[in-house]
Order: C-alpha cells, then sequence, then structure tokens
C-alpha cells in the first residue's frame, strides 16, 4: 500500500532516519506537530463538506446522483489528446482531398 507515492518501507526508512537526525525528543514534538496539522486537514475538509452538502440541499440538489460522474473524462491530458488528434485527423482529410483533387 502506498500513501503519497511512498510504500511502507520506505516510510519506516525515512522514520528511522528522522529518529537519527532530530532525536527521539524532537521526533516526539515534531510527531505531535504532525498530528496536530492532520487533525487541522481533518476539520477543514468536514467543514467544507458540510458547506457543500448545506449548499446542495439550498439549490435542491441533494439527492444528485453524482454515481455515473467520471473524473476520468476531465483529464487534461486526455482532452489535449483528443483534440490534438481530431484536428490532425482534419488535416489528413483536407490533404487527401486536395490530393484526390489534384489526381
Amino acid at each position: 500500500m502506498e500513501f503519497f507515492g511512498i510504500s511502507g518501507g520506505e516510510f519506516l526508512i525515512i522514520l528511522v532516519v528522522a529518529v537519527i537526525v532530530l532525536g527521539p525528543e524532537a521526533i516526539i514534538s515534531a510527531l505531535r506537530g504532525l498530528r496536530k496539522a492532520i487533525d487541522a486537514a481533518k476539520g477543514f475538509s468536514a467543514r467544507v463538506r458540510e458547506e457543500t452538502s448545506a449548499d446542495l440541499k439550498s439549490a435542491g440538489l441533494s439527492d444528485l446522483d453524482l454515481s455515473a460522474f467520471d473524473m476520468r473524462d476531465l483529464d487534461p491530458r486526455q482532452m489535449i489528446r483528443e483534440a490534438v488528434h481530431e484536428e490532425m485527423q482534419a488535416w489528413m482529410q483536407q490533404t487527401n482531398s486536395l490530393n484526390q483533387k489534384k489526381n
């Protein structure tokens, strides 16, 4: 299992290096700070989720089903690939029609 692209073994190595560099006392305070940051992020996420839910309810969209919504359709790389492919196909068709007119 990976978390932010870091596997369990890599995380363990990072933790050991942090203990060696920071020392056992400093690592405890660093972990407390990390815990506070994680708690703050969770609180922020919960507030955003509650506000979004309230906004959807006020707009009458609380029963909106987003299960069919596929975020992969919004991948900018895929959009660019498709646009370039469409443009290349248009150029190929135009070139082929000009070549056929000449022949």
